[in-house]
């Protein structure tokens, strides 16, 4: 008997038509994408595009009171030192306070002073310093070096009073805190009253001098002067006058006091000339502060801390130029849905925690950071609520720094 394949018996027409049947009897498969059942890898940081970083051509000038209070004025009864500062550290200068230390437990250091001097006078050696480096010397050759261009070794004015040399061989200083002048001091406004004392005083007493009635208004030049740029910045000279006045002297030129450094913070006054205007404390053999066997009392440091509060007056700003960038962050729904909050999985096979999480986990954004190419953290912006997360939706979250 002879056998035959089913393919040989059947016609073309025959297999086509089956082949057709075949095919549309197959189930049709749709595709379904499934919510994770457990967490899936997100991203921790994404890459800014080119056009999510935008730099602010537009800058602000900021100034404000350079001071703790309100106004921004130190009178009669805000300069306070601190008993606590180290010997080492105040036979250089003394922190002056606003407050007390009764008067607030956190109070901040607003100015330092100091007194320096060319040849060393007015302070006498430390038993810990080298002979012919007295505290004065040092002041002067770290200012010296701070404010002076390089081979410069002495401070000078084209103007003093009493028509002393030009250069000057001892000077005092008020040195702004760093957190309190921000970028720089705001020249233009700031105005600082001192006092003399009679030529009767011949020492300080641990009460202080009282002071005479001569008391001298000092400004800067910045209105009727651009300054002259220097290596520490731009320098004005100070002068005689007030900030709601101007200068004191209206024709010829004005006598120079000191100089005004406003990007270092630094008030630098000829002692010998402001002295020859209203009798200064100066002593050529006191420490700058306080040390055995030299009473504080002696200080002439603490004499000019007696002419500045005896006056009771230094107004001050500080000033500071602002831009912006503007980091425009973009978070798809695919992105940033879970959290690694160890309240947010359970158990060692990282489940949710809870069970709608399986298909519709949230989050809620909070913070932002920016990041480095080496993954260090620059900056974090704050949201000023929380914003909710999860896969239908998306949110656009603007940045501004300011610096």
């Amino acid at each position: 008997m002879a056998r035959y394949s089913d393919k040989m018996d059947r016609s073309p027409r025959r297999n086509q038509v089956e082949r057709v049947g075949r095919t549309r009897d197959l189930p049709r498969i749709r595709q379904v994408r499934r919510r994770p059942t457990q967490p899936v890898l997100q991203p921790i940081y994404s890459r800014f595009g080119g056009d999510d970083i935008v730099d602010s051509g537009d800058t602000d000038t900021v100034t404000a009171a350079l001071f703790s209070n309100q106004d921004g004025v130190l009178t009669s009864g805000e300069y306070h030192t601190s008993s606590v500062q180290s010997q080492s550290s105040g036979e250089y200068y003394l922190d002056i306070y606003r407050e007390s230390l009764a008067q607030n437990a956190d109070r901040e250091v607003q100015f330092a002073i100091g007194y320096g001097h060319y040849k060393g006078s007015g302070s006498q050696v430390p038993q810990y310093a080298t002979e012919g480096f007295t505290p004065t010397r040092a002041l002067h050759s770290q200012y010296g070096n701070l404010l002076l261009a390089p081979g410069d070794d002495r401070f000078s004015l084209a103007n003093r009073s009493g028509s002393l040399p030009t250069d000057l061989q001892q000077f005092h200083f008020i040195n702004v805190q760093r957190s309190r002048m921000k970028e720089r001091l705001d020249p233009g406004n700031w105005e600082l009253h001192l006092a003399g004392f009679g030529v009767g005083n011949s020492s300080i007493t641990g009460q202080g001098l009282v002071p005479s009635h001569s008391v001298i208004k000092l400004i800067d030049d910045s209105t009727v002067s651009d300054g002259t740029i220097a290596e520490a910045g731009t320098v004005y000279k100070i002068v005689s006058g007030t900030i709601a006045n101007g200068l004191s002297t209206t024709s010829g030129t004005p006598t120079e006091f000191g100089l005004f450094y406003p990007d270092n913070g630094v008030i630098l006054l000829d002692s010998e000339g402001i002295d020859g205007e209203i009798n200064m404390y100066i002593s050529s053999a006191s420490f700058a502060y306080c040390a055995t066997p030299v009473t504080m009392s002696n200080a002439n440091t603490v004499g000019f801390l007696n002419s500045i509060s005896g006056s009771a007056y230094f107004a001050a700003r500080n000033k500071e130029t602002v831009h912006a960038t503007h980091y425009f962050i973009r978070v798809r729904n695919q992105d940033y849905n879970f959290s690694n909050n160890p309240s947010f999985t359970s158990g060692s096979q990282g489940t949710f925690t809870h069970p709608s999480f399986f298909k519709e986990p949230k989050v809620y954004i909070t913070t932002v950071g920016l990041y480095n190419d080496n993954n260090e953290l620059l900056a974090v912006a704050k949201m000023s609520k929380p914003l909710l997360k999860s896969y239908n939706r998306e949110a656009l979250i603007r940045v501004k720094l300011e610096y």
